[in-house]
């Protein structure tokens, strides 16, 4: 049987490994591995075990607790469980250095999944503009990966520009508040006869308590914090149940730091992250998955580019408060809080790409950043759930046509080899939230929503998490860091890189079914024939 190793567990790996199974290959996936530690892990377990109306305070606390929501005039960092391990560290494994903020990397099981928010939205056709492929050429995988898997989604407005791909989906359900704003936005749009705005119940890869009798979201008001049923799509989550059916080799603890292509095999360096015992593993084919950054720094190590910058692209994000006239029903703790709606629009920016907003109803970030203690009397606490009765929270992300990303390069050092960050900066990011914040302040203000413009916090300087494209796909590479439809960087023929490394744009939607979509392309096209 071919032999064929992943490197890396996020999304892209594990979708890309199930599609490898479905053809009769039996991977092996190489990861560091990072996990939740152990007194949180154990927590999770005892309460997973647990109704939520028997949930004991100080438990719950240990992991959901979020100080990072109380740091003034920054974006709170979303963790899991009370942890931020998933988080990759400048002097974890390898050395980074950064100038403003450093570039988002894990070394966790799951990646990213772990502590991801589970929002689902393909791009539209006018967001991939710079790609080789298209919607066309991905639709069929779209289908495949959100097979098998939750998926919450309506049949609603936002299908006419951003399809369902799917028949097998079960809508969680909204928030009482949500649920007035939706149906207003709904009217708005309608009556204004606006074609570049549009709005539907978000989309999400979580189990609804409908699409199963005895499992589902229970609706408790943690699952910011992380879902202890295990209800919310996890990338860790997923390989563990491929482990368990004995479809896959894991071999963890391994960092892969390069590799080397030696006749038809492909060699992998790579260093026991407990021992720090130096092991090479031979291959016939590598699927890298490592993401964005430690993907880019493992291909700059193999081809021994030094000194050479290449650009990281990125997102930018904004998070703004808005105050709605009309009061909200508070259904807390008693619902689901995820975003509620998807609210896409178009900004006025000559790139023309789509900016995607989530909104919902207060949930526990909100409350716990606000202090809102709903078993508390007084008058402090009055006015704030007063308060609380007309916020909705509007989360933006804008493409990176209109996005300053990061400008990445690798460099020799004595102790090893030091990938440096610079955080580039670019006008047109300035300009790109400012119309999308004003664009959003428009929409919602025609139903009786205001956007409190002082209040409106971006990720310019603290950076966003949707990152990728340094080493872009295109028809015919150019660059040693340019890759072929497969992923393939130049020069090579059995890597290929799976991951949002090959994103030539990031779109302002989220990327994480992109990326499960494309990865599982490329590992259905690649040939296995020995």
């Amino acid at each position: 049987m071919l032999k064929i190793a992943i490197i890396g567990s996020g999304l892209a790996s594990i979708s890309a490994a199930k599609v490898l199974i479905d053809r009769g290959i039996r991977p092996t996936i190489i990861d560091c591995g990072d996990s939740l530690d152990v007194d949180r892990k154990k927590m999770v377990e005892k309460l997973s075990l647990l109704e939520p109306k028997s949930w004991n305070k100080k438990d719950l606390s240990l992991i959901s607790a979020n100080p990072t929501i109380h740091n003034k005039g920054e974006i709170p960092q979303k963790l899991a469980f009370g942890s931020d391990y998933f988080y990759g560290r400048v002097d974890r494994y390898q050395q980074v250095e950064f100038d403003e903020c450093i570039p988002p990397f894990s070394y966790a099981k799951g990646g990213f999944s772990v502590g991801w928010g589970a929002a689902v939205l393909p791009p539209d056709e006018n967001d991939l503009t710079s790609w080789p492929i298209g919607n066309k050429d991905l639709g069929h995988y779209y289908e495949m990966v959100l097979k098998g898997i939750p998926y919450s989604a309506s049949n609603d407005a936002l299908s006419s520009i951003f399809p369902l791909y799917s028949k097998s989906m079960s809508a969680l359900e909204l928030t009482a508040g949500n649920k007035e704003i939706l149906k207003d936005l709904t009217n708005s749009v309608n009556t204004g006869k606006q074609k570049d705005v549009v709005a539907g119940q978000s989309r999400l890869l979580v189990q609804s308590s409908k699409s199963s009798a005895d499992n589902g979201c229970k609706y408790c008001g943690q699952c910011l914090s992380g879902c202890v049923y295990g209800y919310i799509y996890k990338a860790s989550n997923e390989l563990d149940r491929l482990i368990s059916l004995d479809k896959v080799d894991y071999i963890s603890n391994s960092l892969v730091h390069s590799l080397s292509e030696e006749g038809n095999m492909v060699k992998i360096f790579l260093k026991n992250t407990e021992n720090k015992l130096e092991e090479e593993l031979f291959f016939d084919k590598v699927l890298l998955g490592a993401g964005a950054v430690n993907s880019t720094r493992i291909v700059l190590k193999s081809k021994k580019i030094y000194n050479k910058d290449v650009r990281l692209l990125s997102t930018v994000t904004f998070i703004a408060p808005v105050f709605r006239f009309k009061k909200i029903k508070i259904d807390w703790p008693k619902v689901n809080t995820q975003p509620g709606i998807f609210l896409e629009y178009k900004n006025g920016m000559q790139s023309n790409q789509w900016v995607h907003t989530q909104l919902s109803t207060p949930n526990e970030l909100i409350l716990d950043k606000l202090r809102v203690d709903f078993n508390k009397k007084g008058i402090i606490q009055w006015a704030k759930k007063k308060l609380v009765e007309h916020l909705v929270v509007a989360h933006g992300n804008i493409h990176s046509d209109d996005a300053g990303g990061y400008i990445l390069s690798l460099r020799k050092a004595k102790e090893g080899d030091i990938l440096h960050s610079k955080r580039e900066k670019k006008i047109s990011a300035n300009i790109a939230v400012n119309k999308s914040v004003l664009r959003l302040f428009n929409i919602l203000r025609k139903i009786g929503c205001i956007v409190l413009l002082p209040l409106v916090k971006n990720s310019i300087k603290s950076g966003s998490f949707h990152v990728g494209g340094t080493m872009p796909m295109m028809n015919n590479p150019i660059n040693d860091t340019d890759t072929d439809i497969l992923g393939t960087p130049k020069g090579w023929r059995n890597i290929h890189v799976i991951d949002s490394s090959v994103f030539p744009s990031l779109p302002g939607t989220t990327i994480g079914l992109l990326a499960m979509a494309n990865a599982a392309r490329i590992a259905s096209k690649i040939e296995i024939n020995q």
